[in-house]
């Protein structure tokens, strides 16, 4: 996932060991690219990618914000240069258009974004917008653990009404539970094979 340094200088560091060195210093506002966080000998560690793409890491304490993706659910929606109505405006988001989300202004007036482009710039805080869901490892596994709940109360619900004596509309609820849980099952399993390590 993609987040910003938050901190006026985050150290960069070659490994989680104690003696580890720092070689290079991230400032406030830099990109990386983070993995979940990862505790050695009592000590919090992030995993980054660089934009070199080496691999590294930074201590636990580090204050980042998650930069998150988000989409347009209406119609023309313009990207403004400031933050005030009035505003230059830059270019025009269609319908579905995606975009990052990078800072949410003070009493949520304002939304801080980057277009697709790579032009950054505000649209409202009463854009009427969907976050999307960022494709995890944790995320798939939680889909994977539900699709296989849904699926075991499905076998056990169809199993329960044929062997017994319970009417058609628990047969129903039994083969719809199926179908949730393989189509969850399958999306996790997809989800865990396509996610970003």
């Amino acid at each position: 996932m993609k987040a910003r340094i938050l901190d006026e200088q985050v150290k960069v560091y070659t490994s989680m060991e104690a003696d580890a060195v720092s070689f290079s210093t991230l400032t406030e506002g830099t990109e990386i690219d983070f993995a979940p966080a990862k505790r050695k000998a009592g000590k919090l560690w992030v995993p980054i990618t660089l934009s070199t793409g080496q691999q590294a890491f930074i201590p636990g304490e580090a204050r980042i914000a998650v930069i998150r993706v988000g989409a347009v659910m209406q119609k023309n929606v313009d990207l403004l240069a400031d933050p005030e109505e009035g505003a230059l405006v830059i270019s025009h988001l269609a319908r579905n258009s995606r975009f990052d989300i990078l800072k949410v202004m003070e009493g949520k007036k304002w939304v801080k974004i980057r277009d697709s482009n790579g032009t950054e710039g505000y649209i409202s805080g009463n854009t009427r917008i969907r976050e999307i869901k960022q494709k995890t490892k944790a995320l798939a596994r939680k889909n994977i653990l539900s699709g296989a709940m849904w699926l075991i109360a499905g076998v056990l619900i169809v199993y329960s009404n044929i062997f017994g004596s319970s009417g058609g509309s628990f047969t129903i609820l039994g083969y719809g539970a199926l179908l949730y849980g393989v189509i969850m099952l399958v999306s996790g399993l997809v989800q865990f094979f396509t996610a970003p390590s």
